[in-house]
């Protein structure tokens, strides 16, 4: 599985079912993109669930048919990688 990360807590790949997902590895993190890629880039969630698919710990959602993984890439990098460790460290400090 090819992986993609931005930062050090956020993770995006193509899953079996050839979705492309993202993993973030803190719950406060994974509302934010979820917020994020919904409202702010229109994205609709074929399923957003949390279990241990990609490790222990990490929560991860599945992007809808029609939204590439190139297309998820573009976009997540568009958010701040300070504003992702901020957020991190809400929960993790």
């Amino acid at each position: 599985m090819d992986i993609t990360q931005h930062g050090k807590h956020i993770f995006m790949y193509v899953n079996e079912d050839n979705l492309p997902c993202l993993t973030a590895d803190d719950y406060e993190l994974f509302d934010v993109m979820d917020d994020y890629l919904t409202e702010d880039c229109d994205y609709d969630f074929e399923c957003s669930h949390f279990h241990n698919s990609f490790a222990k710990g990490h929560f991860t959602m599945e992007i809808e048919r029609g939204i590439s993984f190139t297309e998820l890439i573009t976009s997540v990098k568009k958010f701040d990688l300070d504003e992702i460790e901020r957020i991190y460290k809400i929960n993790n400090a």
